[in-house]
């Protein structure tokens, strides 16, 4: 059997692979399939491994490329083979957190036609309340009612941002109100801002564009992105002037007012960010700002593109500097 999975809802996502992986028997084999070693020869070999004396393999090959960008004429050959006659006894299961798989390709049009299809995306308004109080009542919270009315405005009908709330909410040890709420608790844009950030200090142009793709579908403007990492990148460079003051940990979340998560997050970006790098791109995107403004001969979200890409260029000296 053959599984695509894929859609905007991150937790649904995990929950369904891990769901499929109980239903079904054999050796576990992961793949990360943006890895340079990765290959369509390599997973393939594992699909058709020998059978004969075990229950089979379950094959997981989370962002395999294939199904991402065009591949040569061989590899495509050999996929659209496999996918039209998949070995019985291994379970294939290629997904995406991303939602990055390109319908337009060959390759994706032979998986689907011969596979089990699973999209999971976020919950409509309704659909979304009704999820918000299930989990609360699972998770046993004591929240009132204003706080968990904020809870859900503050997900933004992201089940996953939810649930991530929710697991720093229950190290809370009394009644849960709305102060806490905006205390503890994120939201999904500052999350979106961090991983954007992350991806352009790692080199990372696949998971840059994808975190801009993402970024874009939930903003109304390039220009409100824009502000978000502007924002996001002041917030970083306040910690790292406290940091180079020799403040400790909890005196950098009184004084920034911040929960523990939200450090933990900062200082994970700020490992790979230095205060001048900082400067730098918020100049950048200063300039961006103002090119979006008074230059209507480019479209916002294609300048933003190339914005990214010259940031990673090689030679550039932001980023991994």
């Amino acid at each position: 059997m053959i599984y695509v999975i894929q859609g905007n809802e991150e937790c649904f996502i995990r929950d369904k692979i891990s769901e499929t992986i109980k239903e079904n028997q054999g050796e576990l084999i992961r793949f990360d399939g943006l890895d340079k070693n990765f290959t369509v020869d390599i997973m393939l070999e594992a699909c058709n491994g020998n059978t004969l004396f075990s229950e089979g393999s379950i094959v997981l090959v989370d962002q395999p490329y294939f199904l991402i960008r065009k591949v040569n004429e061989g590899d495509t050959e050999k996929l659209e083979q496999y996918f039209q006659n998949p070995v019985y006894e291994t379970q294939l299961i290629l997904y995406t957190l991303l939602d990055n798989f390109n319908s337009r390709l060959k390759t994706y049009k032979a998986a689907v036609s011969n596979a089990q299809l699973i999209r999971l995306d976020s919950l409509d308004y309704k659909n979304f309340n009704t999820y918000v109080r299930q989990r609360i009542k699972e998770e046993k919270l004591d929240i009132n009612n204003d706080a968990a009315f904020m809870l859900n405005n503050l997900c933004k009908r992201s089940a996953t941002l939810l649930n991530q709330n929710l697991e720093i909410l229950k190290l809370y040890p009394e009644k849960i109100t709305s102060q806490v709420i905006s205390h503890l608790c994120t939201a999904s844009d500052e999350n979106d801002s961090f991983e954007m950030i992350n991806s352009l200090t790692n080199r990372d142009i696949s998971k840059a564009i994808s975190c801009e793709r993402k970024f874009l579908s939930q903003n109304d403007s390039v220009l409100s992105v824009i502000g978000l990492l502007s924002s996001q990148l002041r917030f970083l460079y306040y910690i790292s002037y406290l940091l180079a003051k020799g403040k400790k940990k909890s005196e950098i979340m009184d004084e920034a007012n911040i929960s523990d998560y939200r450090y933990g997050k900062a200082m994970e970006t700020l490992k790979n960010l230095k205060m001048r790098q900082i400067i730098e791109l918020l100049a950048k995107l200063s300039d961006l700002d103002c090119q979006c403004k008074s230059d209507n001969s480019v479209g916002d979200n294609t300048r933003f593109e190339l914005f990214i890409l010259n940031l990673l260029r090689k030679g550039n000296n932001y980023a991994g500097d």
